[in-house]
């Protein structure tokens, strides 16, 4: 609604003032205005947008030329492709970012939008006239082109080169007050040049050129639209130049207005102004990237420097001034190559020369500053050369980097490896190290013990390539740890020992612990195996169980593993519908032999009837002594 309102006022307006009686009107802004608007701000709806344009468009053809709705129609649709042509041109197939444009860009849409379009539609406009009106095709033609070509030109440039930010630094900004005086001034001038100077369109060609350097390309384009409005409200108004010839009348019309100059004084300082605009956004972004850079160097964590091709030290930051003890003055004034050794001058010496001479882009060396308090600093230095815009060099720039904390880091990271493989070697437990595909990669001292490795043959292969782990009561391989370990990414310890058969055909019970070990992004990257030689439990918890289970002087079954196995036996036996036997034995006159040759020989006797049952019974069947001198077998099946 906006813009066919905008249209409608400026095509009235046009009409009501420049119209010639029974003709064409002289100054046509309107289609420009529109196809502007449409190419500035491509968020308006193109259709919406042309139906109010086009009903805009008759309006004003109907109500201030007086003309039936069937010309104002017709006369519409021209207007309205003259408008889809300039919005196809720089909306669809030559698209920029408006408002910032180059002069190539300005120049183009001058030689299009203000001028070949128009040319144009005015062979068309030309041969309505002609048909609708009964005037001159060739006279009308020329007419049409140059009343829309000043439209196009003098209200084109405004709108697309407007943005908020262009009309603040106008209107707002620290030049706002100057450039509302120059513009003041420059109209006053403009008028008084067109009423007493011979021959104006130079002097104000002149005069809009110091205000495009002054104002840029929007203001320029302001200013040039505002000289054009007055030139012809003045030519309207019937003042002329008066270099003109006298006899060319001068009534209320802007017939005989000298297209081609007006066009030549307004639209060269646009360019002008775009060119402005252009030179002082490089010089912004110059001038920024010069503070970019000076702040990178000033806060930089690493000492920085720009040394002349001499040697000679210059520009030093923070970093440079802290990590010598330096002032930059006092950096400025120490002889070439600043504080260092004379034969770590001469050789960076070498090495410069080979930059400035363009043999290599730039070196890196680790080299030694003299602090201020007389203690060496090394530091890692890398070089390179600064030239400017014909390759002649202007700056050395060079990054140094203390290797003082990075020397303390590595020195604390050796004495805590060397205090971990110590620790690792004088433990008992066997400890093994693999990569995340389960490849060894470290073996301690007690692993090589326990587990009959070699630490160097074992470095590279994989754990279950070397280590066979069983279980002792099934005989299958042991539960695999260190998958559970992966797929859970937690520590898993066996419960119960399992065997491990060595290399040497021994076997050995050993517990083991695994633990996954992360990387920072939290994938585990290997595995830590600690081996615990349980053999000697095992054997102590079965030396345990057997005492608790047979007769310490017969090695015979005891009572309670004699009562263990009877109720076993004749479960089974009951079971399976089978027999099974209880002898009961005692020993006659046990006492008195005792008595008579003392309690060796009760033993003796007690462990000779121990031999002698056993030797009598299958392995199947089960001997004991009950106490003194009471023996049972239990004779299964």
């Amino acid at each position: 609604m906006l813009v066919g309102l905008a249209v409608f006022v400026s095509a009235y307006a046009a009409i009501w003032l420049t119209r010639v009686p029974g003709g064409i009107t002289l100054f046509w802004p309107a289609s420009a205005i529109a196809a502007a608007l449409l190419i500035r701000f491509p968020h308006l709806r193109c259709g919406r947008t042309a139906f109010t344009v086009y009903v805009a468009l008759m309006l004003a053809a109907v109500l201030a030329a007086h003309r039936p709705w069937a010309p104002a129609a017709i006369f519409g649709l021209v207007n309205m492709a003259e408008i889809a042509l300039m919005v196809a041109a720089f909306r669809f197939v030559r698209v920029s970012a408006y408002p910032n444009i180059t002069v190539s860009h300005a120049a183009l849409m001058t030689a299009v939008f203000g001028i070949a379009i128009p040319g144009l539609i005015a062979v068309i406009g030309g041969l309505l006239l002609h048909t609708v009106l009964g005037l001159a095709w060739g006279q009308s033609t020329l007419q049409w082109w140059s009343s829309h070509a000043i439209g196009a030109c003098l209200v084109g440039p405004p709108i697309i080169l407007f943005s908020v930010e262009g009309l603040k630094r106008l209107l707002i900004g620290r030049f706002g007050a100057q450039n509302a005086l120059v513009a003041l001034i420059s109209l006053i001038a403009c008028y008084l040049t067109i009423r007493y100077v011979r021959f104006p369109f130079v002097t104000m060609g002149l005069l809009l050129l110091v205000m495009a350097f002054q104002m840029g390309g929007f203001g320029a384009s302001i200013m040039s639209a505002a000289f054009g409005l007055v030139i012809t409200n003045l030519w309207i108004l019937g003042i002329r130049p008066l270099g003109l010839d006298p006899s060319v009348t001068t009534t209320g019309t802007l017939i005989g207005l000298p297209i081609v100059a007006l066009l030549a004084t307004v639209m060269p300082p646009i360019a002008v102004g775009l060119g402005s605009d252009a030179r002082r956004a490089a010089v912004r972004a110059l001038r920024l990237s010069e503070r970019r850079f000076r702040e990178s160097m000033e806060h930089s964590p690493i000492g920085m420097l720009l040394s002349d091709t001499d040697g000679v030290w210059g520009y030093t930051n923070r970093a440079l001034q802290q990590m010598l003890g330096y002032s930059a003055e006092e950096f400025r004034a120490l002889p070439p190559g600043g504080p260092s050794k004379e034969e770590d001058w001469q050789s960076s010496r070498e090495r410069w020369g080979e930059l400035l001479r363009n043999e290599r882009e730039s070196y890196e060396v680790v080299r030694s500053f003299r602090h201020k308090d007389g203690h060496w600093v090394w530091t890692h230095v890398a070089v390179s050369v600064l030239r400017d815009e014909n390759g002649k060099p202007q700056h050395l720039i060079a990054q140094i980097e203390s290797l003082e904390a990075r020397k303390s880091a590595e020195e604390r990271l050796a004495a805590e490896r060397e205090r971990l493989n110590i620790t690792l070697a004088s433990i008992s437990d066997a400890v093994i190290t693999t990569d995340g595909a389960m490849r060894i990669g470290y073996v301690n001292a007690a692993a090589e013990t326990l587990l009959g490795l070699d630490a160097r043959a074992a470095t590279g292969r994989r754990v279950d390539e070397v280590l066979y782990l069983m279980d002792p009561q099934s005989s299958k391989a042991a539960a695999n740890l260190i998958g559970q370990s992966e797929l859970h990414g937690k520590a898993f310890r066996r419960a119960e020992p399992c065997l491990l058969h060595l290399p040497d055909g021994r076997i050995r019970y050993v517990t083991d612990t695994v633990s996954p070990v992360f990387e920072s992004t939290g994938a585990v990257s290997g595995f830590v195996i600690v081996f615990h030689d349980a053999t000697l439990e095992v054997d102590r918890a079965r030396d345990l169980e057997h005492r608790a289970l047979h007769d310490p002087l017969t090695n015979l079954s005891n009572r309670t593993d004699f009562e263990q196995r009877l109720r076993t036996v004749f479960a089974k036996a009951q079971q399976l519908n089978r027999t099974a036997a209880v002898i009961a034995l005692d020993l006659d006159r046990f006492k008195a032999v005792n008595d008579a040759a003392g309690h060796a020989a009760g033993d003796a006797l007690l462990c000779k009837v121990a031999e002698i049952c056993r030797a009598a019974t299958r392995f199947s069947d089960t001997v004991a002594r009950l106490g003194g001198d009471e023996f049972a077998l239990i004779l299964d099946n």
